[in-house]
């Protein structure tokens, strides 16, 4: 039975293949939840850079230290994804995320009852295990379910979709702080978890490749590492990590620059994030837009030059004014929109039975370069704490290291092929 022929739940395997209109209704509502779960991915990836003030207070954390807590969950994040990717081929999408979104479950607790630095560490590296799967399962999931005339309309349709997570970790999230606290606020996370859980559970039965489950896993972390000897990949993975330039810095760095540079309390900050927030959501609809119009590789490379002027600018006037600053972190933040695209232009590049896997070892990339973004950010805050520079300064040479991230990774993507003609 291959992948675009799988039983909704309740039918009976083995009874031939399923009218197009069931084929078509299964992959509307997998599509869906893996959405709704990837809302609360991107709520996990950003609610820390609203908090950060307050979650430093409490568990008394220097800024490597804070570093350290939000590099944690995107280092789980990447270290999970060829493991996944290796789990999809195999047994599907569902199956795999319902289990580590199980795992978020009980990270989501651990993460408000968390006594100390150590404690919220480990819930975070929960999280990233259980978010690890939903953004790739979605990718993969739709290649199997969507003809490429299609897949990059729905999964950047989904990406934008998703950022609703991200705008309820701003104002929402900000406003619910500063009224009665940050753990009352996350609780509510764990049920969003719960749900997710059972909708893939209930809704996402699909099955890997043949070929990959006959295959051990030895032999398929193997191949999978041997996907490393693509050529054209290494053109892309330099721009995956990259990402993290807008992305790191919009998830865990964003606030304490609002709050050192310009004094914001938890609900300024939450507003000034939302409108971070609403220009990804623009950007995830307008990208697709500008693919029809040009071509994928000329958006991918134009907007990244797009978005690395937006560190350049902050690099030269870091405290001009909170609008300027808002303004363009939303620019530099908005690369990360990009990610969408970057996996369509690799997907091209991986053979079907192998996608999970590759798609898994382009998104260990963009993860671990979110998490080493993160700790180097921190390693800078924290050296212009211990040096006592003026703290415009000190975010002056963060958004300078991003802008250097940029711009050395359009070097190699100059040389990438195109996306193949759909």
């Amino acid at each position: 039975m291959t992948p675009s022929h799988i039983p909704p739940p309740g039918s009976s395997p083995g009874t031939g293949a399923l009218p197009a209109r069931h084929t078509a209704t299964y992959a509307v509502r997998g599509i869906a939840i893996l959405t709704f779960a990837f809302a609360l991915s991107q709520f996990f990836r950003s609610c820390l850079a609203v908090m950060a003030p307050e979650l430093q207070h409490d568990f008394g954390l220097s800024p490597a230290g804070f570093g350290a807590l939000s590099s944690s969950f995107f280092l789980a994040f990447a270290v999970a994804q060829i493991p996944v990717g290796i789990a999809f081929d195999r047994y599907g999408v569902g199956r795999p995320t319902a289990l580590l979104l199980a795992v978020g479950a009980v990270s989501s607790i651990l993460f408000v009852l968390a006594p100390n630095g150590t404690a919220a560490t480990l819930a975070q590296v929960g999280l990233g295990l259980a978010c690890a799967p939903v953004f790739m399962g979605l990718l993969h999931f739709a290649s199997e379910q969507l003809s490429e005339r299609d897949y990059t309309r729905v999964v950047s349709r989904s990406n934008a979709t998703g950022m609703v997570g991200s705008l309820c970790a701003t104002a929402p999230l900000g406003w619910a702080v500063a009224l009665v606290g940050w753990r009352p606020s996350m609780a509510l996370s764990a049920l969003g978890m719960v749900a997710a859980c059972y909708g893939v559970w209930r809704c996402v039965r699909d099955q890997g490749h043949a070929e990959a489950r006959n295959a051990s896993w030895p032999a398929m972390l193997s191949e999978s590492l041997q996907l490393l000897k693509l050529v054209p990949l290494w053109t892309l993975i330099p721009l995956c990590v990259a990402m993290a330039a807008g992305t790191a810095f919009r998830n865990a760095w964003s606030g304490p620059y609002l709050a050192d540079v310009f004094g914001l309390g938890s609900a300024p900050r939450g507003v000034a994030l939302t409108l971070l927030s609403l220009a990804g959501f623009l950007t995830a609809f307008l990208l697709p837009v500008l693919v029809r119009r040009s071509t994928l590789k000329t958006t991918i490379a134009g907007w990244s030059c797009f978005a690395m002027a937006g560190a350049l600018l902050l690099t030269l006037w870091p405290d001009r004014g909170i609008g300027f600053g808002v303004a363009m972190m939303a620019l530099l933040s908005t690369i990360g929109m990009l990610h969408p695209l970057v996996m369509a232009q690799g997907r091209g590049l991986i053979p079907p039975s192998q996608r999970g896997r590759g798609l898994g070892l382009l998104n260990t990339f963009v993860f671990l370069g979110s998490a080493l973004a993160s700790w180097a950010f921190g390693m800078i805050a924290n050296a212009g704490h211990v040096r006592h520079w003026p703290v415009a300064s000190t975010y002056a040479a963060i958004f300078a290291s991003a802008a250097v991230l940029v711009a050395v990774s359009l070097i190699p993507y100059f040389f990438s092929p195109p996306h193949p003609a759909h």
